[in-house]
């Protein structure tokens, strides 16, 4: 009766074996960890908008003379565009640009951040690339180095279209494809955590 016990549990100490350890280093760990982290830092791209301050107003007649302004109404035409700002003529032949209500659920002011951008996307980790051996540092720590690869998630079809890809010179191009960063992991009591989290 005793050895039927002992086997029976066998199965149950070997799943648990299998689920692993928090602290050890293993990619499973390190992409939670950095899924838990970056994943849940906010938006992944701001759009920086095209004055410091919504609505403004822009007189396309002022362009020739100030040439620095042509570059503010083409990002606010690619907006509109795109949905997010409004464009209204002024009786005095002046563009006055506006938040839509889609630009307002993106425009970073509007969520109490500081950035005068629109911001989307979200962080997926794909995976782990590479990671050097657990080591301890001074201090008492024990840190790994990480390189992992991720997507940006939850883009919207506007972030295609040529006219903002143009009015952004580059900012909106590669981010559909895979990216490859690097990041310094710290173990601790809880498990590992990435540095920026370790330091909070």
């Amino acid at each position: 009766m005793t050895s039927y016990r002992v086997l029976a549990l066998l199965p149950l100490a070997a799943l648990l074996s299998a689920c692993g350890d928090h602290q050890e280093a293993s990619e499973g760990n390190f992409r939670s960890a950095l899924q838990d982290d970056i994943g849940n830092m906010g938006p992944a791209v701001c759009l920086e908008a095209p004055a410091p301050r919504l609505p403004f107003v822009v007189d396309k007649r002022a362009v020739s003379e100030h040439p620095e302004l042509a570059d503010r109404v083409k990002r606010a035409d690619a907006l509109a565009k795109a949905g997010l700002l409004e464009r209204e003529a002024m009786s005095d032949g002046r563009q006055r640009y506006k938040l839509t209500d889609e630009g307002r659920k993106l425009y970073a002011r509007e969520q109490g951040l500081e950035q005068g951008g629109f911001c989307f996307g979200k962080v997926r980790v794909e995976g782990i690339d590479s990671f050097t051996p657990a080591q301890a540092i001074d201090g008492g720590y024990t840190v790994s180095h990480v390189r992992y690869s991720y997507r940006i998630d939850d883009l919207p079809d506007w972030a295609e279209d040529d006219s903002l890809q143009k009015a952004y010179k580059g900012g909106l191009e590669g981010l559909e494809d895979t990216h490859h960063k690097r990041a310094m992991m710290v173990l601790t009591n809880k498990g590992w955590q990435t540095e920026r989290r370790f330091a909070e």
